[in-house]
């Protein structure tokens, strides 16, 4: 067999060797659902989020006089200037600037109605102590209380990795998965890790997105300031290592077709 020959095989061998192709099961959700299941345990409802400093509400405080209305315009109060609901929210920025952040102590400052304590309730019991607080100073006073803050980290083996925002309160891992954009075809959707930050730190959950007992986890329907990670499957090592092999292959090669040549002369 000559040399030409030779180094044309172990190219194919190394390189058939090297390649790998997975399957598409190996990236796709809930694969144990059948046709017409009905699915028990899942989690209907949501356990509501307890504000914390440095969270952001939107308050809204509206009455029949609409002098009194103008005080409590976000952080234009006062201006004189009269500035739309989109403009004021419309973005994160704005919603930095214009909503009531909750301090280091756990309070947010109201004009007329002073300190309000927040840290520990949820936006409900806030709604219902501002609404308590208005009536001392307010006539026929109506209270909105949203949070502002409501954002999630995915991050790794996805399309779009970043920060993304929610303003629904039932926004679930799979709905955060697809605004970014969803997997690559290197994801492990086996072992999903979810960190959820609390009082004392942060809890670390591993979920499996091609069970369908996904549905009863706790981390299902996010919380505010969730961090989902979509670690790399089994070819992002082989991937990573593609150039270091074809590198070698092209040097052996060369080094095959050189003794062939010399062979020649």
């Amino acid at each position: 067999m000559n040399f030409k020959i030779l180094s044309l095989m172990l190219v194919v061998a190394a390189t058939t060797s090297i390649s790998s192709c997975r399957s598409p099961k190996e990236f796709t959700y809930l694969q144990n659902v059948a046709n017409n299941q009905h699915i028990s345990g899942v989690s209907d409802e949501i356990k509501e989020y307890i504000i914390k400093p440095y969270d952001n509400l939107y308050v809204s405080i509206k009455t029949l006089n609409p002098e009194v209305n103008q005080l409590f315009e976000g952080n234009t109060a006062g201006s004189g200037y009269q500035v739309g609901t989109d403009q004021m929210y419309g973005t994160s920025v704005s919603q930095y600037i214009n909503g009531y952040q909750v301090n280091s102590l756990g309070t947010i400052s109201l004009p007329v109605l002073g300190l309000i304590e927040v840290e520990g309730l949820t936006i409900n019991e806030i709604s219902e102590k501002i609404q308590k607080k208005s009536l001392e100073f307010l006539k026929e006073p109506t209270i909105k209380v949203k949070l502002l803050s409501f954002k999630f980290n995915v991050d790794g083996e996805v399309k779009n990795p970043g920060v993304y925002y929610s303003y629904n309160e039932r926004t679930n891992i799979l709905e955060a998965i697809s605004m970014a954009n969803g997997v690559t075809d290197n994801a492990n959707v086996k072992k999903v890790l979810v960190v959820r930050q609390t009082k004392n730190g942060s809890d670390t959950y591993y979920i499996n997105l091609a069970d369908k007992a996904l549905f009863a986890s706790s981390v299902y329907y996010l919380q505010p300031n969730d961090l989902i990670y979509i670690r790399p499957g089994g070819n992002k090592k082989l991937e990573l290592n593609t150039t270091s092999y074809s590198l070698f292959l092209t040097t052996i090669t060369t080094i095959l077709l050189t003794l062939l040549q010399i062979k020649n002369l």
